[in-house]
């Protein structure tokens, strides 16, 4: 199934940030959401990097407290490996494996449509039978 398909069909609506946001507002937008990394944008709307909870970690571990008063253009990821919507699903699990990710974000002519988590990949390694549509990942979604 092609990643864009895929996204269509679980209605997601990606969260980001801004590399001028403060990281505590994007740490509260990740736990709001319930997510472990988002798509950091441009003010034209073009991907700069990604925030993830490790970068959080990482930075917080260097820096402590003073991690709070920082930008997330400090402590962001700038090399982003992402993929295009008529990728496979099963292409992005191998990306993922092989680099050590959990967050790949899918751009369309340089714009976001989304992202696709491990949690999305374990999600639909589910066993099931039948019509990859009936999966239950995309009866969730739509209810």
């Amino acid at each position: 199934m092609e990643i864009g398909e895929y996204l269509k069909k679980v209605g997601q609506k990606p969260v980001s940030c801004h590399s001028n946001d403060s990281v505590q507002d994007a740490a509260t937008q990740l736990r709001e959401f319930g997510i472990g990394a988002m798509p950091v944008l441009s003010t034209a709307g073009m991907l700069v990097g990604m925030l993830s909870e490790r970068d959080l970690v990482r930075e917080f571990s260097n820096h402590g407290a003073r991690l709070a008063d920082m930008k997330v253009g400090d402590v962001l990821t700038k090399a982003v490996i992402f993929m295009s919507p008529k990728a496979d699903l099963s292409e992005a699990m191998r990306t993922m494996n092989d680099h050590g990710f959990r967050h790949l974000p899918i751009l369309n002519e340089g714009k976001l449509l989304g992202v696709i988590s491990i949690r999305d990949m374990l999600a639909l390694a589910i066993p099931f039978e039948g019509e990859i549509s009936k999966h239950p990942v995309f009866t969730k979604a739509a209810g």
